[in-house]
């Protein structure tokens, strides 16, 4: 009988692999290895906070989409879960935003539904078509995307997004019918109709607002929202409000989602499939920025690529489960930052939390107030508009501060969507100004060393007799090319007379393409007519190879020649230059 081979090296390398490869997918898998009694004793009491916050959020998101109540708390549910296992931040927090509410609620309220189940299909039915279209930029590794999205266009998308937002919930605050439209046509909604406000709804609601404000301020690690909700509660239980006009969230369904397969008219699909799109890029990038900025604070690394998968995979959860569309939350992710959160486990013992509310205690919030769930909006969005950040951006940049201006004024006129559609677009018209008019510097000798720095940056520097010494401060490519080329004619016409040797220095340009060399060649053949000689320092081997295949004019490129070197081989031909020129470019 033959004995059992034992494992070879090989093969134990390959269940690394794989086990590295099944981490990769489901990051649950590597903090599961190091979990401990402190994190969990921070992740409950994180969790127990998250969802106490979570479910009048949700209610109050969901009827803002239009839904039932219980829809939002069915979405929260599943993608809560979905993160704790997939996503990679430890502090986002996974559910129904108020961003995504008024995105849905903009498109599925002006289409024609006979009915709420219809309506609440069509929700679904996004829900798991952005995620799908997540699942589909996975695979192809389009986490890169989320790159294009910067802070400063996440800036103005903030705070128009706590404005148009706020502005959805002014006319529940007054008891006033809201109407569909912008911020302006929102806010001009509630002046006019002033005069129908309900007091009774108007006390409830600010009542609701000043106790949730003066409760964060003294106890902010209290789940402020659902004392304020509690309370709210039980005044209209043992009060006549209701029968004053007073507005209540009605009855909840009981129980756990079951799961179901949205069905939709085919002649509805080409726009939900639009509505689905914008979906997918607001919840991806809104979750991914705010994970990204909690994770530097605390050292941590996102995985841009892996948050596509979460993403994908929490909104397939929450369409099939009767939710829907859902996303990184802003004030939720905070607030479990501020707790001490530990690890993603958060988000499952959140959503435990949320099952048990929807098995046994969906009756007492059928009492609950619209009035009071505007106010925990209106509160929960507030801290949305940072008015240091858009002061920073007015100090440090005001070039930044007009991209923001554009995405904040662009959320309020247009939509969420819409917004940061030109936010992201601005800022590509500033990135194609900086790299199609880059800086260029003259260099000149700084004295009492042999450093070589910019003349304009250092006005007492030395230029060297007979050389121009000529550097590109951004890369090269076929829009600045010529914009180059004019730079370094200027600066060789601004001397007292033509020098023998111009030096260009390309460090600063690992790749160059047919554009940029076809420039190059003109300018090094107008230059030998001038009796002016062209050299060119730092080059890339790659580059160097481009150069020599293109023309016989670049034969004498030399890759990664330093300028002192050409300096130097100068100096030896007989060129005279200054004895101290050998010394390097800074």
């Amino acid at each position: 009988m033959s004995t059992p081979a034992s494992p070879s090296t090989g093969s134990g390398r390959h269940a690394s692999d794989d086990t590295r490869r099944l981490e990769s997918f489901i990051p649950a898998l590597t903090w599961l290895r190091t979990y401990s009694k402190p994190k969990l004793r921070a992740d409950l009491v994180a969790g127990v906070t998250i969802a106490a916050i979570a479910i009048p959020e949700d209610m109050a998101y969901a009827a803002m989409a239009g839904l039932s109540p219980q829809v939002g708390m069915y979405s929260s549910l599943v993608a809560l879960l979905v993160y704790a296992v997939l996503g990679t931040s430890n502090h986002l927090t996974y559910g129904a935003t108020s961003a995504l509410s008024i995105m849905v609620a903009g498109t599925l309220g002006a289409m024609a539904f006979t009915d709420s189940s219809q309506y609440a299909a069509a929700a679904g039915f996004v829900a798991i078509s952005s995620g799908v279209m997540a699942l589909l930029a996975f695979a192809f590794r389009l986490g890169i995307v989320a790159n294009f999205v910067s802070e400063t266009v996440l800036v103005g998308f903030s705070a128009g997004a706590a404005l148009f937002i706020g502005s959805s919930q002014v006319s529940k605050l007054f008891g006033i019918d809201g109407v569909r439209g912008n911020f302006f046509e929102r806010i001009w909604n509630v002046i006019r109709h002033l005069g129908e406000t309900n007091g009774w709804t108007l006390g409830v609601g600010i009542a609701s607002l000043v106790v949730l404000l003066v409760l964060e301020e003294r106890f902010p690690r209290l789940p402020v929202p659902l004392i304020v909700v509690v309370l709210s509660i039980l005044l209209m239980w043992q009060s006549n409000l209701e029968e004053r006009g007073v507005e209540v969230a009605g009855k909840i369904a009981q129980g756990l989602p079951a799961p179901i397969v949205p069905r939709v008219d085919r002649a509805d699909v080409p726009e939900l499939l639009g509505l689905a799109f914008g979906v997918f890029l607001l919840s991806y990038v809104e979750g991914v920025g705010v994970a990204k900025t909690i994770a530097a604070r605390h050292k941590e690394k996102i995985d841009a690529n892996q948050e596509l998968l979460a993403n994908g995979v929490a909104n397939l959860a929450s369409g099939f489960f009767r939710g829907f569309s859902v996303g990184g939350s802003m004030s939720r992710s905070a607030v479990n930052e501020s707790i001490g959160a530990a690890t993603p486990a958060t988000g499952a013992f959140a959503s435990l939390l949320i099952g048990i509310v929807l098995l046994v205690l969906t009756g007492p919030f059928q009492y609950l107030p619209e009035a009071t769930l505007a106010a925990v909006v209106l509160v929960a969005v507030r801290r949305l508009f940072d008015v240091k950040a858009f002061r920073r951006l007015w100090e440090l940049d005001r070039q930044e501060f007009l991209a923001a201006a554009a995405t904040f004024a662009g959320v309020l006129t247009f939509g969420m969507l819409e917004g940061i559609i030109i936010g992201v677009g601005m800022t590509f018209l500033l990135l194609l100004r900086r790299v199609s008019a880059p800086q260029t510097s003259v260099l000149g000798r700084k004295p009492g060393s042999d450093e070589f720095v910019s003349l304009a940056r250092n006005p007492d520097a030395e230029q060297m007799d007979g050389v121009l010494v000529f550097r590109a401060d951004s890369g090269w490519f076929y829009a600045n090319a010529a914009v180059m080329e004019e730079q370094l004619t200027a600066d060789l016409d601004a001397l007292p007379e033509p020098p023998r040797l111009v030096v260009i220095d390309l460090a600063t340009a690992p790749m160059v393409d047919l554009g940029v060399i076809d420039t190059l060649a003109d300018l090094v053949e107008d230059l030998q007519h001038q009796a002016i000689r062209v050299e060119f320092a730092n080059v890339y081997a790659l580059v160097a190879d481009r150069l020599h295949r293109h023309s016989d004019l670049f034969a004498m490129v030399q890759p990664n020649e330093s300028i002192a070197a050409i300096l130097q081989r100068e100096r030896e031909a007989g060129a005279n230059p200054p004895a101290d020129s050998t010394s390097e470019s800074t």
